[in-house]
């Protein structure tokens, strides 16, 4: 059981301590041997680009929160065949792309071998 001591004595979230240092648009994605690898999604290297996974039968796709197929998120807004969407090819993620979307959503440039996003 935890005392009101103990209580007294842990940190206060909104204290200096504790305020996030967040780069805009600099994404951590993962490390390497000589150290962590960032990726710079920025206006610079925004791309637009078309959804169309018609040749798979679908009439759109599902978001992804993460790069990686079995991530899908269920979302009402999930771009339909024709969507013109704008975001980032990803380098440290191969085939994938970053939605410009406030929720930070991927999609897979091909599904089944067969390309979804056109560019």
């Amino acid at each position: 059981m935890l005392s009101a001591r103990t209580f007294a004595r842990a940190p206060v979230a909104n204290s200096a301590r504790f305020q996030p240092r967040i780069a805009p648009r600099l994404v951590k994605m993962g490390s390497t041997q000589s150290g962590a690898s960032t990726e710079a999604f920025d206006a610079s290297t925004k791309i637009n680009f078309t959804l169309d996974a018609s040749q798979n039968g679908c009439t759109g796709m599902y978001w992804r929160s993460k790069p990686d197929m079995n991530a899908s998120v269920s979302a009402p807004d999930w771009p339909r065949n024709g969507a013109k969407l704008q975001g980032w090819k990803s380098v440290a993620h191969p085939g994938w792309v970053k939605v410009d979307h406030p929720q930070g959503y991927w999609l897979p440039i091909e599904q089944h071998g067969k390309p979804v996003v056109h560019f």
